[in-house]
Formats: C-alpha cells, structure tokens, sequence
C-alpha cells in the first residue's frame, strides 16, 4: 500500500496549476502563443500522409468519449476495481466533461482556422480531448502510486499515461481541430481535476490523508 497523500502539497499543486492556467489563457487571448501554436501545426503538417493520417485518427478515437466510457465500465464491472477505481475514475470523468465545457463558453475561444481533417463543432479552448484524457490517466496514475508500492507497475502506469496522452493531444493539433494552446490547457486543467477528484475521494470515504507540518 503507497502512502497517503500530503494535503498541503496537494493544495500548492492545484493552485500552481490554476495559476499557469490562467497565465495561459492570458497568453492565448493577447495572441502571445500565436508564433508556437503556428509553428507546432506546421511542424506536424509537413510529416502528413495517408498514413499518418490513418494512425492519428486511431489515436484520437483511443481519446474519446467511448473509449472513456469503456475503461469507467471495465473499472466498474471487475470487483477488485469497482470501489477503490472505478467510482473515483467515474467521478473524475464526470467533472471533468462538465467543466471542461463551462471553461469552453466562458472563455469562447474559437477552433483553429486550419484545413481541418475531421469535422468539430464547437469552442477549442481547452480541449475537451486533452482535458479529459490527462484527468483519466492522471487519476489512474494516483491510484495506481496509492495502491501499490511495486516500483515496475508504478512505471509502467506513469509510462503508459504519459504517451498516451501526449499522443491524443498531438493528434487534436495534427487534425486541424485545436491549436497547441488548446491542449497545453487541457492537460493542465485535467491534472488539476484528477487532484481535486482524488482528494474529494478520500475526504468522503474517510480515509486519512497526511498532512506535513512545517
């Protein structure tokens, strides 16, 4: 069993991320990030071909709701995983979908104006692909870290989480749909909610969390 987590260094993280966050939706809205958003597009443009293509499209849908959807059930229906990660991942899941899509009216920043190679509907920032796919993994990582002290499982879980990731919201940018900004914010806002989720996980099940004292 890992150790419990340390409140107050949970509490500094979500409020580093909220706070880069907010500086980056600062930079996305004055055009700061135009040159890295453009440049980021055109990079992954020039190593376009069919099958590229072909490959980034399976890697999108490995992001989507369904597929989302499928790994909440999986967690849900095997005993062992029902309770300590199939309701906190299911949790995760829901807030995160509801505020990505309050942050997307409130900030109203529309998709990139690029030759899209899929049809979306809808604000780009954040984006709901790199948003919600960061707070799975992210939330899968914390329980796995909480639940096992096997240092190969823990690697494995972080490895698989990070690439997995990286690839669904390179893939948002490769398809047209969203600009680098987009995703930088998902990813920072889906952390941020695999925390909060977490946290308010433990709080209701009772379960003590470490709190350092200075």
């Amino acid at each position: 069993m890992g150790r419990t987590p340390d409140t107050k260094k949970r509490i500094a993280a979500l409020t580093a991320l909220l706070l880069i966050f907010c500086l980056l939706t600062i930079l996305v809205k004055t055009g700061a990030l135009a040159t890295l958003e453009n440049t980021s597009y055109e990079t992954l443009a020039r190593l376009a071909s069919p099958t590229l293509t072909n490959i980034t499209l399976a890697i999108t849908h490995m992001g989507s709701v369904g597929a989302i959807v499928t790994i909440i059930l999986l967690l849900l229906t095997l005993p062992a995983t029902r309770t300590k990660a199939g309701l906190p991942v299911a949790a995760n899941a829901i807030v995160s979908s509801l505020l990505n899509n309050a942050l997307k009216a409130l900030i109203a920043r529309p998709r990139p104006d690029l030759p899209a190679l899929i049809a979306e509907t809808g604000y780009g920032y954040p984006s709901g692909h790199a948003m919600s796919n960061a707070a799975l993994y992210a939330v899968i990582v914390i329980i796995t870290y909480r639940q096992t002290a096997n240092k190969t499982n823990r690697a494995l879980a972080l490895a698989y989480a990070i690439t997995a990731t990286a690839l669904i919201g390179a893939s948002r940018v490769y398809l047209g749909v969203h600009s680098t900004g987009d995703v930088l914010a998902g990813w920072i806002m889906g952390i941020a909610v695999a925390l909060l989720t977490d946290t308010a996980y433990l709080a209701a099940t009772n379960r003590k969390t470490k709190i350092t004292v200075p």
